[in-house]
């Protein structure tokens, strides 16, 4: 005789239904969760000169706002005391230092621009003697028509590097109109952040953002120093090497050192350029003379600075540099390192330790 069939009690097709519920809420979490990641990214490319615009202003805004606190508690003034103070200092450093230098590098400036295209003729004169120089100069335009463009296109040209020059410059007004109107009072716009948060999490919020306003600060010191020491470094050794123009130099090095990785292969080719047009061998000398430098700034100067300050791993620098690159061009290698470091805090504070660390407390207290 066959066995009859014995539907499920209530309390069984409850749980069985229970189950299937709690799995189908965790897929739509996990659906709406990815959604959101994939929507912020889209919004992310879409309006990325925005963001970074925004940021820039932050960036501005932290600087502009840690000397002020740090005139302040120095002199005893009032916070916007000290913030006009600091903002009429630091006009008068800029002006001064200009007014000093600005002789002397508009002068070497315009020596360079001379002087650069010569040294590429007679690099490409002195490559065109060697074969494995004449198999690099293949890959090169070889008609003077080809690497200068036709009348036709002049006035395009000039067109869009006007409006190139124009978007920059109304970009570096929002950036420092944004900056300032961060830094004459960062309390209010940060509890107006804050206000947006659900109550229960305002304290937390609070604290993870006094702690990336410190990380910004910090990475702002460690960056300054670093370039400071590679651009001195880099102008006095191409001066006792003998290459023109070491102030120029040096400021390019220093200049390009504010973006970790690939800064010092931009500032290099200049000066080896200048070098080889003189002597080959003293294009290597410029070029390890360099690599030098980097490599004392990089296993040296960084990591006591990073004991210091603040720390990004460079492999995590790098790929960020790269993704950031790919998604936004320039502006994302230029901003990849401050952004990063903002980021793993907000990642260590609000992830790790609030959610991860919980969890792993909450398992140990339970023997789990």
């Amino acid at each position: 005789m066959p066995a009859m069939y014995h539907p499920p009690d209530g309390q069984k097709l409850f749980g069985y239904m229970e189950q299937h519920i709690s799995f189908i809420r965790k897929a739509a979490i996990a659906a709406f969760v990815g959604l959101s990641i994939a929507c912020l990214f889209l919004l992310v490319a879409y309006a990325a000169n925005f963001f970074f615009l925004v940021f820039g202003g932050i960036l501005f805004g932290v600087l502009i706002s840690g000397l002020t606190s740090l005139f302040s508690r120095l002199t005893g003034l009032r916070y916007s005391l000290s913030m006009v103070v600091v903002c009429l200092l630091i006009l008068l450093l800029i002006g001064g230092t200009g007014w000093l230098l600005a002789p002397k590098i508009s002068r070497q400036v315009d020596q360079l621009s001379e002087t650069l295209p010569q040294a590429i003729r007679q690099t490409e004169a002195k490559l065109a003697r060697s074969g494995w120089g004449q198999r690099l100069l293949q890959g090169l335009p070889s008609q003077p028509s080809q690497l200068m463009p036709e009348q036709k296109d002049v006035l395009s040209r000039v067109t869009g590097i006007f409006s190139a020059t124009l978007g920059t410059l109304v970009n570096f007004l929002i950036v420092l109109i944004t900056g300032l109107y961060l830094a004459s009072s960062p309390t209010n716009y940060k509890e107006g952040l804050v206000e947006l948060i659900n109550p229960p999490y305002r304290e937390r919020v609070s604290q993870v953002l006094d702690k990336c306003y410190h990380t910004l600060a910090n990475w702002f010191i460690s960056r300054s120093i670093t370039m400071t020491v590679v651009g001195v470094a880099s102008g006095v050794g191409v001066a006792l090497l003998g290459i023109p123009f070491p102030v120029v130099l040096g400021i390019i090095a220093g200049a390009t050192n504010f973006i970790p990785n690939f800064g010092p292969y931009i500032a290099v080719a200049p000066a080896m350029l200048l070098a080889f047009a003189q002597e080959p061998k003293l294009a290597l000398y410029v070029f390890l003379l360099y690599m030098g430098i980097q490599s004392l700034e990089g296993y040296i100067l960084t990591p006591l600075l990073d004991k210091k300050f603040v720390s990004v791993p460079p492999a995590l620098l790098l790929f960020g540099q790269v993704l950031l690159g790919l998604m936004v061009g320039v502006v994302g290698v230029l901003f990849a390192s401050p952004l990063i470091a903002v980021l793993r805090v907000i990642v260590g504070e609000l992830y790790v330790k609030d959610v991860l660390e919980k969890r792993r407390t909450a398992a140990s207290a339970t023997g789990r």
